[in-house]
C-alpha cells in the first residue's frame, strides 16, 4: 500500500492539525480565543510528540517495522519526546530564574521593563503521551482515506 501524497506530508498535517486542537482545548478550557497559540509551546497535546509519533506510523504502515527507516524515526522520536519532558522542563525552569532575576534588577536599578523569555517550553509527561496517542490515531484515521 503506498499513499497518494508524499510520505512526509502526513506527519506534518498531523502536526497542523494537533496545533489547532490544542487551540481549541484551550478555547474550551478559557473561553478565549488566542490565535496567536498557534505557534505557542507547551500545552496539551503535544505538537512535537503527534508529529513524530506521526512519521513512525507513516513509516511502519508503509515500508514496515523491521525497517531500518522505521527504527531511526522510533529511535530519535524517543529523543524527542525525551527533550519534551525533561530538557525543556530544565530550558523553561532557568528561564524563570533569569526572568525574576532580570525583573529585580530592573526595579533596583529604576530600568524600563524588558520583554520576559518564554517559560512554558516543556510539556507534561500526560502532554507527550497525549500527542503521541493522537498523532498515531490522526495518521492511520488518514492515511485509511487517502489509501
Amino acid at each position: 500500500m503506498q499513499p497518494t501524497i508524499p510520505i512526509f506530508i502526513i506527519p506534518l498535517a498531523i502536526g497542523f492539525s494537533i496545533q489547532v486542537l490544542k487551540v481549541i482545548i484551550d478555547f474550551s478550557i478559557e473561553k478565549k480565543l488566542h490565535i496567536s497559540y498557534l505557534r505557542r509551546a507547551g500545552g496539551f497535546p503535544s505538537v512535537h510528540s503527534g508529529i513524530s509519533s506521526s512519521l513512525v506510523t507513516v513509516i511502519g504502515l508503509f515500508q514496515g517495522i523491521n525497517t531500518p527507516e522505521f527504527a531511526i524515526a522510533f529511535v530519535f522520536s524517543i529523543l524527542f519526546w525525551y527533550d519534551a519532558i525533561n530538557v525543556r522542563y530544565e530550558a523553561g525552569k532557568h528561564a524563570k530564574y533569569i526572568n525574576y532575576i532580570s525583573n529585580e534588577l530592573n526595579a533596583v536599578l529604576g530600568l524600563e521593563h524588558e520583554p520576559s523569555l518564554k517559560e512554558r517550553l516543556w510539556h507534561t509527561f500526560y502532554e507527550v503521551v497525549g500527542g503521541i496517542l493522537i498523532g498515531f490515531l490522526l495518521t492511520v484515521a488518514l492515511v485509511t482515506l487517502i489509501a
